[in-house]
């Protein structure tokens, strides 16, 4: 390790020993991303979730959300139906102007609905806790990136027919890179399809 010379001057040698001490901090820093920039703003590091994981993480989300919302769902059929057998009905009487059993029955198919809706937040975040923890933040990024690709390769769905229907809008079906590339193939097939068709 290289040493600097000491000067006479003691301004110098006060200059020389902070220069000598920034020098040797900075060749013995390690390289992160957490440097920022020239636009002040911190690096955005993709490298702790390759493209892969990140698809077989989407895909598991996405299958904790559907789980989720069935069993939300069934929940909400079984604690309204529980409600409405303790509720005594008089079929004399209107409920908001219409008949009793007929305002039970929607009003326990508006409940389960409600409660299957909320079904995706709850496996979302159940998704967080136990499969993602500390890849979260890489997991959002990787997300954010992927979902700049779809809205810019997919396809103007405006021209969309029997014969030639949209691959995948919005991108969910992609479960893999060779997928993703299956599903550029498809889009590049759409609209040569629709070339086609605006040329006749």
């Amino acid at each position: 390790m290289s040493r600097c010379a000491p000067t006479t001057v003691t301004s110098r040698s006060i200059l020389s020993r902070f220069s000598c001490d920034v020098t040797a901090r900075l060749s013995t820093r390690p390289f992160t991303s957490s440097i920022f920039p020239l636009g002040g703003e911190p690096a955005k590091d993709h490298s702790a979730l390759s493209w892969n994981e990140f698809l077989k993480y989407r895909t598991y989300r996405r299958g904790f959300q559907v789980a989720s919302m069935g069993i939300s769902g069934l929940a909400g059929i079984i604690v309204g139906w529980e409600y409405i057998s303790t509720v005594n009905i008089d079929p004399t009487q209107m409920i908001f102007g219409f008949d009793p059993l007929l305002a039970m029955g929607a009003g326990l198919f508006v409940f389960t609905g409600f409660c299957a809706l909320l079904g995706p937040l709850l496996g979302n975040f159940v998704f967080n806790f136990l499969v993602l923890r500390s890849r979260r933040i890489p997991f959002r990024l990787k997300e954010d990136l992927f979902l700049q690709h779809v809205r810019k390769n997919r396809v103007d769905p405006s021209y969309q027919s029997f014969a030639n229907p949209v691959p995948d809008y919005y991108g969910e079906k992609i479960t893999s890179l060779h997928g993703y590339r299956r599903w550029l193939r498809n889009c590049a097939a759409y609209r040569k399809k629709r070339d086609e068709f605006l040329k006749i």
